[in-house]
């Protein structure tokens, strides 16, 4: 399945074929290089596929998208279409991307929010 790769250390956009996404994560491992994915469902039937732990590690590069500063991805993703079920054919080509990335320098890239939720007295 084509996908586009973004990898803010190189600062390239790049098309990649993703091999059967939908049987096993293990193509987008070996692209993004991690171990753990996080699927990030973007506007109009796109998900960004990124490293779940990308602000835990030293980050090398960063990227946003114009319109959207809050969302600061660390470290390389992978962008294919679908929605939280599938992923599905990417309908928007590598210029789209070349046109709303935006690269962030890895001193600006926010700390991880981290949500604790505390267990109760009780266990069942």
């Amino acid at each position: 399945m084509r996908g586009i790769k973004i990898n803010p250390a190189d600062r390239t956009i790049t098309e990649v074929d993703v091999p059967n996404p939908n049987k096993s994560l293990q193509g987008l491992y070996g692209l993004i290089g991690c171990d753990l994915v996080q699927l990030v469902e973007l506007d109009r039937g796109i998900i960004l596929c990124c490293d779940e732990e990308g602000k835990l590690k030293p980050v090398t590069g960063a990227f946003t998208f114009f319109g959207n500063e809050e969302l600061v991805i660390a470290g390389n993703a992978v962008i294919l279409g679908g929605d939280a079920d599938r992923f599905k054919a990417l309908h928007e080509n590598k210029a789209s991307f070349d046109m709303i990335v935006q690269w962030v320098d890895p001193g600006d890239v926010p700390e991880p929010e981290f949500t604790l939720i505390p267990l109760a007295e009780e266990r069942i």
